[in-house]
């Protein structure tokens, strides 16, 4: 087995966290926006079954950012337990 690269864990541990910010910064970005266009879930400026399949589409999309998020945290955690390991081992 070849030597841990701590330089390389170092960066893919600092871009998940990055990712991970990225990610959750795109889904509060989302969301304003489409509070500033839409309302409440309830207005009257656009409501009915176009509405509702927008809502539930849009859900779903902040729930696949949310999980990608979570993803990425998980990600980077194992990175740095790996490191952490590895300096043990070192």
């Amino acid at each position: 087995m070849g030597s841990y690269n701590f330089d390389a864990a170092q960066i893919l541990s600092q871009q998940l966290t990055q990712l991970e910010w990225k990610l959750k910064w795109l889904a509060g970005v989302r969301a304003q926006q489409r509070r500033a266009l839409l309302g409440d879930e309830t207005s009257d400026n656009w409501s009915g079954p176009k509405r509702h399949a927008f809502e539930q589409e849009f859900q779903r999309g902040q729930m696949a950012l949310e999980q990608l998020a979570a993803s990425a945290q998980q990600t980077k955690r194992e990175v740095d337990k790996a490191t952490a390991q590895a300096r043990l081992q070192g």
